[in-house]
């Protein structure tokens, strides 16, 4: 079942296009069309809009076969930062991606790992140690959090509740983390957007 379009008020839409220099949020070239992020076309929210030129909302979004995934383009429409679109940034996103998908039924040992695998990532990349530290304090699990006197699913639930609440100040680090990357644009042909 298809939802329905709605139309965006001019408005939000003028919002949106003054928010990115009336321009494709990827490329910069003028006259972009409205994407909906979420692929809903009634949800006309104004984090769910980033305007994309005709070729890279038709062709990467709508086309099946290359779309950029729903959290990539949603951390790209949040913090504007063209390294989030590189093939480059890809192993690391595909290791922060669980933040996105925490809820009561995760696995605490799945998750534990999945922590321990994105701080020991970000080790390895350029300021890796310090951004490391910062996000270890955010999302690591300690052997000393585990008691005796608490039962294992309270801490499991608290371990959860701590991933949730950091998950916004763990992906911070993360964006600011990749000005220090020597990742070039040339890859995509992307031009930076002004904010």
């Amino acid at each position: 079942m298809t939802k329905s379009r709605t139309t965006i008020s001019k408005e939000i839409k003028e919002k949106v296009l003054k928010e990115f220099n009336h321009r494709c949020a990827i490329c910069g070239s003028v006259n972009p069309h409205l994407h909906h992020i979420d692929e809903n076309p009634s949800n006309n929210e104004i984090e769910n809009l980033i305007p994309l030129c005709p070729n890279h909302h038709l062709s990467d979004q709508h086309n099946p076969t290359s779309t950029i995934p729903f959290y990539k383009m949603k951390l790209f429409r949040e913090y504007k930062d063209p390294t989030i679109l590189l093939s480059k940034f890809d192993p690391l996103y595909q290791r922060i991606i669980f933040l996105y998908d925490i809820h009561d039924k995760s696995l605490d040992n799945e998750l534990i790992d999945k922590s321990g695998e994105l701080i020991r990532f970000i080790s390895f990349l350029n300021m890796g140690e310090f951004y490391k530290q910062e996000v270890q304090k955010l999302i690591s699990s300690s052997p000393r959090e585990y008691s005796n006197i608490r039962p294992l699913h309270v801490y499991a639930e608290e371990y959860r509740g701590r991933l949730i609440s950091n998950r916004k100040k763990t992906i911070d680090l993360i964006v600011e983390l990749l000005r220090y990357q020597n990742w070039s644009d040339k890859e995509s042909g992307s031009k930076s957007t002004n904010s």
